[in-house]
């Protein structure tokens, strides 16, 4: 049985630039990767097609996660996929915007990838990782990235010197939901714009992060409004 360790990522700010017709929100953000907190999976292979997956010992895994939709849209690229037994123990908070779930799914694909006959190219895997969740591709080969579209389109940054800079990550027992998150979002702006669909054609916002200016303290998060309205503690916090 295999150990493999996933990271998490926080977002240095993050535009919303438009809402596509499929509901997915086009975003421009920094995917900025850290090592810790981390979530921890054992893996073993298994005679038969198929995942088993058990959290954290005890507890019985959602059915909707990200670990099962990577491993079926694996699946779809590998013609004899072997079956796999995931043990989940999670250290990543849930619903903190830390990116846990894709980092796992990443994890898991990268794993597949190496114990099958004919491994897929980067390219391919990353198409993989996408079809399983928008975030996914960036925990393949984690380093700052700048995004856009979904998440999906990222272009390494190299950043200029970090010394002197410092990172406080406080995760209260809260979980924000992310899709909650959008949907307050677009009734905020409903009232606020109300001629304004936020569609691809009619943009609220044109111009997008300077990527050197990454570290500068105007860096905005969209979603933070209506994520404190709605979790009061975390505006306290």
């Amino acid at each position: 049985m295999d150990t493999v360790t996933a990271g998490c990522k926080i977002n240095l700010g993050l535009r919303i630039t438009g809402k596509r017709t499929d509901g997915y929100h086009e975003i421009d953000s920094i995917f900025w990767p850290l090592p810790e907190p981390h979530d921890t999976m054992k893996l073993r292979l298994l005679p038969y097609s198929g995942i088993t997956l058990h959290c954290d010992a005890t507890e019985v895994c959602p059915t909707d996660n990200t670990l099962t939709k990577a491993y079926t849209a694996m699946a779809e690229f590998v013609d004899e996929i072997p079956g796999v037994e995931v043990n989940l123990y999670k250290g990543i908070p849930s619903g903190a915007g830390l990116g846990g779930g894709s980092s796992d799914g990443a994890a898991l694909l990268s794993w597949l990838n190496k114990n099958i006959l004919h491994p897929l190219p980067d390219r391919m895997l990353a198409q993989v990782a996408l079809r399983a969740g928008a975030d996914m591709p960036f925990f393949l080969q984690p380093f700052p990235c700048h995004v856009s579209g979904i998440g999906d389109k990222l272009t390494p940054i190299t950043i200029p010197s970090i010394s002197g800079r410092h990172l406080v990550l406080v995760c209260p027992a809260i979980h924000a939901s992310t899709p909650q998150a959008y949907e307050d979002y677009d009734k905020r702006q409903t009232i606020l714009n109300p001629r304004n669909s936020l569609t691809n054609s009619d943009c609220r916002h044109k111009k997008t992060f300077p990527v050197m200016k990454q570290f500068m303290p105007d860096l905005y998060n969209d979603l933070e409004n209506v994520v404190l309205v709605r979790h009061q503690q975390i505006a306290i916090l």
